[in-house]
């Protein structure tokens, strides 16, 4: 199965994991950890214990072989949650400003 190697390694870094330290997390071999992150190979069961492991959707990590992207890429990064946090935050303002406005 054709997976995306980068977002396995990605989100390994993210939990400060060696190689090794999510191979004996998954109860898979080393080998099978460096073979998924450089060639983007690995078995059905591979994985689903790397999705449990790393705690994302299976889709997250397969790899769409027409277009060769991953069928959904996680938006779990920081920076996109505070900007939405933040626009809804400056659109509360705005509005609040606005209704005291038209009040008057």
């Amino acid at each position: 199965m054709e997976i995306n190697g980068e977002t396995i390694k990605r989100l390994r870094t993210r939990k400060s994991w060696s190689q090794q330290h999510l191979a004996d997390v998954c109860e898979v071999n080393l080998r099978t950890i460096q073979r998924v992150e450089t060639m983007g190979a690995a078995a059905p069961e591979t994985v689903m214990a790397l999705a449990a492991t790393l705690e994302v959707d299976q889709s997250a990590l397969i790899v769409d072989p027409e277009s060769h992207r991953p069928y959904f890429m996680p938006k779990s990064d920081l920076g996109v949650i505070l900007l939405i946090l933040a626009t809804t935050f400056v659109g509360s303002i705005i509005g609040s400003l606005l209704t005291i406005w038209m009040a008057k």
